[in-house]
């Protein structure tokens, strides 16, 4: 195999997409709450960015929903890191399947809390009035993240546009 194949070849990469929920376990009180979470996206972005993939958070009360994006194996890496996380149980996952291209591509973790646009957004994504991941499908869950992280982007830090990779 010639040098400038195998040199190709290393850039191609297998792009996948993983959806899930969970319920939240962070014991009640705001303010054990946010530092649980700020801890969650500072860690997440560290070793996201390292592993170069890339998602979304979203957290209310009851529920984490999260979308992961990159290279196969290290999504399937992350999201078996996020499982043994105490802070959550009862994970679903809704959606694990190859994409041609990443939706966050410049977020190492965006985030999206709970806020009056968040429930505005929810009603258009779900029959429910609350937000119950169980009662919704992986594409509507990831329209409704979507939306969210649109809104809120000041509440997440962005990380360096990535160089484009060839997703097979």
């Amino acid at each position: 195999m010639h040098r400038k194949t195998r040199e190709i070849r290393c850039l191609i990469m297998y792009l996948h997409r993983l959806i899930y929920y969970s319920k939240n376990a962070i014991p009640p009180g705001q303010q054990s709450a946010y530092k649980e979470i700020k801890q969650i996206l500072n860690h997440s972005m560290d070793r996201n960015k390292t592993a170069n993939v890339t998602g979304a958070l979203l957290f209310n009360q009851n529920y984490f929903a999260q979308v992961l994006e990159g290279d196969r194996k290290a999504v399937t890496q992350t999201f078996c890191r996020v499982c043994t996380d105490q802070r959550h149980s009862d994970i679903v996952i809704l959606e694990a399947k190859p994409v041609a291209e990443r939706i966050f591509l410049n977020w190492s973790m965006a985030f999206a809390g709970h806020s009056d646009v968040a429930d505005e957004l929810y009603r258009r994504f779900s029959p429910h009035s609350d937000f119950q991941p169980s009662k919704m499908t992986a594409d509507s869950l990831l329209g409704f993240i979507c939306e969210l992280v649109k809104h809120e982007e000041h509440l997440a830090k962005p990380v360096a546009p990535r160089k484009k990779v060839v997703a097979v």
